[in-house]
């Protein structure tokens, strides 16, 4: 028992000292040597769940990854020798994915590689394709997927053989209309390694390629220096020698503003079960101060999350009499006063308020109107015994005196 604990604790000895010489060939290397290197090239976006990612600003629709270039054999496999100002960084470090909305963004990771791709290959063609995010690389496995994935016929290069490896290959692609038909025809190929602490991609043997039709092939040797310069890598070609400079405990620098926007849309990558790239998160925890959004703009002083936001307080600028200093005071917003009223002031208040009061309204009786005599409407004639109609009453009026005199004597008659 005891010596099987012995003979693992050693096995996994080995196994941790391992992992870290593969680690260590990328250590010091930040996210500012990406930042600074591929920025004036394109934009960098930040997708779901804070994964960084940098989209080259490139207006041709037809332009994929692993195109502008050659394949060159070396002693660490299949190298691409890339003809884009920026392609020294993304086709040998990071992924590829193709999104429906953002087109093909890159996400970064920090291992070196003659070429991170896939290989598919028969009797008269052989083609790449980007590896996607979901590719991860182990220095005892090899190359392993998070998900089930397979990359569409679309997104890869196809070639006879006899022009792989010229100069000008992208110029014997095969069309899109065929790419289906030698998609299916093809089968897949990957063999990558890790030996003298690199990485090797091996692809499709050698001496396949050669029997096939690639019979100028030559193998160069690939010869890695380091350096402690930030600016732009340097590729070195002489005879069959080919010396790259890569960035090796590289110091970061001082510039952290980093001007990152945020993406608009959801991306069809999967971004739980990438297992590279660089979230924003894991920037936030090594740098300070360095996202600068569409809709919020950090600075190594304050977050400012809107920019026509008016602040409540305002440093009050006074100048002396004497005209020198000038003093700032934080400007105070006024309170209500409340003022106090005596006894009279109340007194004087209320007469007035009952002097001002709204009569109130007279209240009017409904005048009663009398009934009127109702007279016999027939009456005697005195003296004769006729009966004769009575008219209608009519209004009394104010008998003149003439007409009393003429009653008088009716009556005496």
């Amino acid at each position: 028992m005891k010596k099987l604990v012995l003979f693992i604790a050693i096995l996994s000895f080995f196994f941790f000292k391992d992992e870290v010489k593969a680690n260590s060939y990328q250590v010091g290397i930040g996210f500012n040597y990406f930042y600074s290197n591929l920025s004036p090239y394109g934009r960098w976006i930040e997708i779901d769940d804070g994964l960084v990612v940098w989209k080259p600003r490139i207006h041709n629709s037809q332009w994929q990854p692993y195109a502008q270039g050659t394949w060159i054999w070396t002693n660490d496999g299949w190298y691409w020798d890339s003809y884009e100002p920026f392609g020294y960084v993304v086709y040998h470090y990071g992924r590829w994915h193709y999104d429906n909305y953002y087109g093909w963004i890159w996400v970064p990771d920090y291992r070196w590689a003659p070429a991170w791709v896939e290989w598919r290959y028969d009797n008269d063609y052989i083609g790449w394709a980007p590896l996607p995010p979901y590719a991860t690389f182990n220095i005892h496995s090899g190359i392993h997927f998070s998900i089930d994935f397979s990359l569409p016929f679309n997104h890869w290069n196809f070639v006879k053989y006899r022009y792989f490896g010229h100069q000008r290959a992208y110029d014997y692609y095969e069309a899109p209309l065929y790419k289906e038909r030698i998609f299916r025809g093809t089968k897949m190929r990957n063999d990558y390694g890790y030996e003298r602490e690199r990485v090797i991609n091996r692809g499709v043997d050698f001496r396949t390629v050669q029997e096939r039709g690639a019979r100028n092939l030559q193998q160069r040797e690939l010869v890695r220096s380091t350096t402690k310069a930030t600016d732009r890598n340097s590729i070195i070609k002489s005879g069959n020698r080919i010396e790259i400079l890569t960035p090796r405990n590289q110091a970061q620098t001082g510039d952290r503003n980093f001007s990152i926007e945020r993406g608009d849309r959801k991306s069809t990558l999967n971004v739980s079960k990438v297992e590279v790239g660089e979230r924003r998160r894991n920037l936030d925890n090594t740098q300070s101060g360095k996202i600068d959004e569409q809709n919020k703009v950090r600075t190594n002083e304050r977050v400012i999350e809107n920019k026509n936001k008016v602040e409540t307080r305002k440093p009050a600028v006074e100048q002396s009499a004497k005209g020198g200093e000038r003093k700032r005071e934080v400007e105070v917003q006024p309170q209500t006063e409340v003022k106090r009223t005596t006894p009279a002031e109340t007194r004087s208040r209320e007469v007035v308020k009952e002097k001002t009061a709204e009569p109130k309204p007279v209240e009017r009786k409904p005048v009663v109107q009398t009934p009127r005599e109702t007279r016999p409407a027939e009456r005697v004639v005195p003296n004769t015994g006729r009966t004769t109609e009575r008219p209608a009453a009519t209004p009394q009026r104010k008998a003149t005196t003439r007409e009393s005199d003429d009653k008088a004597k009716e009556r005496r008659r």
